[in-house]
């Protein structure tokens, strides 16, 4: 069992035209079965404003 955490950048142009970045942690859990290591488990979140109870999607690392 090994586990990978990362800061990932997710960027992009959305339907209308904006521009758009967010910053996201990751963290996978990978198994070895029969010889290779296999991603068994993903998770993705944002850090979110308790104050303001919404996703923080301003902040860079």
């Amino acid at each position: 069992m090994a586990f990978i955490h990362s800061l990932e950048r997710i960027s992009g142009t959305l339907k209308s035209g904006q521009k758009s970045e967010v910053w996201v942690r990751a963290t996978s859990g990978l198994r070895k079965i029969n010889g290779k290591w296999l991603i068994v488990h993903d998770h993705i979140s944002l850090p979110v404003n308790l104050e303001a109870g919404k996703a923080a999607l301003d902040l860079k690392p």
